[in-house]
């Protein structure tokens, strides 16, 4: 898809990484530059994982010789990916404004650990550092009062996704204008686009803003239960209004004295029979249900091999293995199945294929003015997508039934799924509906849903249906297990998938029984997953003019998640890293320690020069350093640890949400959006996760309420008032 597309890759941080798999599994031609010696991850799950398909050169960036070969491979180049700071960017000479006068058409994107504006920029870009400045452990559910470390790498999977799609929107820019330039993300807007499910406050409306947590421990289960094997099921009923009772298994426990009155008596009834007994059962009333498994097992599954979410490599260290593969099917060309490069194979060829196409117009007033997205998506794991291109400019019309969105009533959710579209009521059920959809589909380069495969087509709204009206339509669909297998039309909700990929057991902390994942994290990895195929097809329709189908799951995103390992042609899986069992980190030199004064500081020691200068501060025993950390003060223990050179921040605990929010600098930077709506009066959210340079986005619509802008869009197809009125009449349009 992108096999014009030339990239140099500068950093060994996941986020980089990860982002250049992207591009180089999507066909670009990815040189990684890599440290004399090679990038410390080499011969690790990591690096096999998310370096398939790439070039490898050593360069000693930092030296003569060595900036001098990055500028001549930038001066033919696509796209520079780094996590540069401005300040080392600068002192390289690979800030924005001289990498401009190298490469005018070059895209530039740096992962920082802070927004690229921050006056934190310059700090560490660990995860752990980056959570505990911005407040994000404040939201993790944990075992233990505090501050709670999160064992999924939530701001690194989310800021790999926004650097592809702000680089491919940045690559449309191009093709109108000529020009290249910034398009900057970091790990703080992958956690802020991760956090909209639970940070937001209305201002009037039905939904509450949240409370501040007590200081107590919040070890969450939302309809998980134990079984009477020992192992734990998922199930989501989102109206929480399932009967129990209805299933024959229930009958029998209910004989047997448990009452099922309470939810209480609903864990205790669990326990009395295996997990293989209720999962048939619950499957067989079409609830959504998994068992909750430990990481890497999902590699394992039937329907995740049968529908190509794992690949089969030969990798140069590991040997025969399988690996996570891209979470999305597509029939256009693809590059998967290449291993990851030995060091220095591939560095001394010269790039691929012809230059990537540009414009010699004016540069666009939004990254995605005039992009047209046809959104008939419901829920959150599909429609946040569309969303977040609306945030970019993008025209977002967002179809939805009389009775509205079904995820309207979850308020906070709908409001993060539907920002910046305009509504149009429509239902589809009626014959009469046709020549709406008909207009509307010609009308947009993009049309995206996460409907059920039998829902849709009795709806007109399978593929081959759609294409009927537009033969060169992208259309981008999400769905919960994917198309290739048997399970297509099984329902599936966040929770669902976390289970199954692992993340309420490593989340919990080791020995721990499983705990709900809060954010709604695979939820919102789907929809950056279904932004990124979009954005890539929408990229070949606007340079070759041939719209592909692009299908995405969150089965298939479950499998990608287990980036951070694979199995071995034995059958086993590699190790990888695990949440201590008080849920405060990974060892003795990356986690938080809480000072005399009950506040939090947290460490990533990850150098033997950063781990000598660590027990120069906290003594030579590791067994001492949390003693040692209790007896000075939050602030003595930060500042002694920042002289001795030891990457360290405080953590930001009590009243994250409302400091963030309340924060001028925050508002000023564009890091929150305040957009009014007539529901909900004025709402606040997390803001813009991409920095565009001298391109602003364009978050100016809230969420719409039903049909808000039916007339207006009606009249833009070119029905007239007495059509629209007869519509109307008909219930057609709402």
């Amino acid at each position: 898809m992108l096999n014009n597309l030339r990239v140099v890759e500068i950093g060994e941080g996941m986020a980089v990484q990860v982002a250049g798999l992207m591009l180089s599994e999507l066909a670009a031609d990815v040189l990684k530059l890599e440290r004399p010696g090679g990038d410390p991850s080499r011969g690790r799950a990591t690096f096999a994982n998310w370096n398939r398909g790439k070039r490898s050169r050593e360069c000693d960036h930092t030296s003569p010789q060595g900036n001098e070969f990055i500028r001549e491979q930038l001066t033919d180049a696509d796209v520079l990916l780094h996590q540069l700071s401005p300040a080392k960017a600068k002192a390289l000479g690979l800030d924005d404004d001289s990498l401009a006068e190298i490469n005018p058409r070059l895209v530039v994107c740096g992962i920082t650990g802070s927004a690229r504006s921050h006056p934190d920029v310059e700090r560490s870009d660990d995860e752990l550092l980056v959570a505990a400045r911005l407040g994000v452990l404040y939201e993790n559910d944990g075992h233990r009062a505090g501050p709670i470390v999160y064992r999924y790498r939530m701001g690194s999977w989310a800021a790999a996704h926004l650097a592809v799609a702000g680089i491919i929107a940045r690559l449309l820019m191009r093709l109108q204008s000529g020009q290249g330039g910034p398009a900057h993300t970091s790990l703080m807007q992958g956690f802020l686009s991760k956090l909209p499910m639970v940070w937001a406050r209305n201002t009037e409306g039905p939904m509450p803003n949240p409370e501040t947590y007590p200081l107590a421990p919040r070890p969450t289960a939302m309809q998980l239960f134990q079984c009477s094997d020992g192992r734990w099921l998922q199930m989501m009923d989102p109206t929480r209004q399932f009967d129990f009772a209805s299933l024959p298994t229930m009958w029998d426990v209910m004989a047997e004295g448990v009452e099922i009155g309470t939810p209480e008596g609903v864990v205790e009834a669990f326990k009395k029979r295996p997990l293989e007994a209720w999962l048939a059962e619950l499957r067989a009333l079409d609830v959504a249900v998994e068992p909750a498994q430990p990481m890497g097992e999902v590699l394992r599954h039937p329907e995740v091999i049968a529908q190509d979410y794992v690949i089969k490599i030969d990798d140069p260290h590991f040997g025969q293995t399988t690996q996570p593969n891209l979470p999305f099917h597509t029939d256009a060309p693809l590059k998967t199945g290449c291993p990851s490069p030995r060091l220095g194979e591939g560095g001394d060829r010269g790039w691929s294929g012809t230059q990537a196409p540009v414009g010699q117009n004016s540069a666009p007033k939004h990254p995605l003015e005039g992009v047209r997205i046809l959104d008939l998506g419901m829920f959150l794991a599909g429609p946040m997508g569309p969303s977040l291109m609306g945030d970019m400019g993008a025209d977002v019309i967002k179809v939805e039934a009389l009775t509205g969105d079904r995820i309207r009533f979850m308020h906070r959710y709908y409001q993060c799924a539907a920002r910046s579209k305009r509504s149009i009521a429509l239902d589809l059920t009626k014959p009469e509906a046709q020549p709406i959809l008909e207009r509307l589909v010609k009308w947009a380069e993009v049309l995206h849903h996460n409907m059920r495969p039998k829902g849709a087509e009795k709806l007109g709204l399978s593929e081959e249906a759609v294409r009927k009206y537009n033969p060169n339509i992208v259309f981008s669909y999400v769905s919960a297990y994917g198309q290739r297998g048997s399970q297509g039309n099984w329902p599936g909700y966040d929770s669902i998938f976390n289970a199954i990929a692992g993340w309420e057991f490593e989340n919990a902390g080791e020995g721990n029984r499983p705990v709900f994942n809060r954010p709604g994290t695979m939820d919102i990895f789907s929809a950056h997953s279904c932004l990124v195929a979009t954005m890539a097809a929408l990229y070949v329709l606007r340079t070759q003019g041939k719209g592909w189908g692009i299908h995405s799951s969150m089965l298939g995103i479950a499998a990608f998640a287990q980036g951070e390992l694979l199995m071995l042609e034995d059958g086993t899986m590699t190790e990888t890293c695990r949440l201590t069992s008080d849920q405060t980190g990974f060892g003795p030199y990356h986690r938080i320690y809480q000072a005399a004064d009950d506040d939090w500081v947290a460490v990533a020691a990850h150098t033997d020069a950063q781990r000598i200068a660590m027990r120069s501060v906290l003594g030579e025993d590791e067994s001492g350093f949390e003693s040692k950390a209790r007896n000075l003060g939050a602030h003595k223990l930060l500042s002694a640890l920042e002289y001795a050179g030891v990457p360290a921040d405080a953590v930001t605990f009590e009243d994250a949400m409302n400091r963030f929010f309340d924060d001028p600098l925050n508002r000023k930077l564009g890091l929150v959006s305040v957009v009014e709506q007539s529901l909900y009066g004025e709402i606040e959210q997390p803001g813009e996760f991409w920095a565009f340079g001298d391109t602003p986005m364009n978050i100016v619509r809230a969420c719409p309420t039903i049909g808000q802008h039916t007339d207006e869009i009606m009249q833009e197809m070119g029905f007239s008032g007495a059509e629209i009125a007869r519509f109307r009449e008909r219930k057609v349009i709402g």
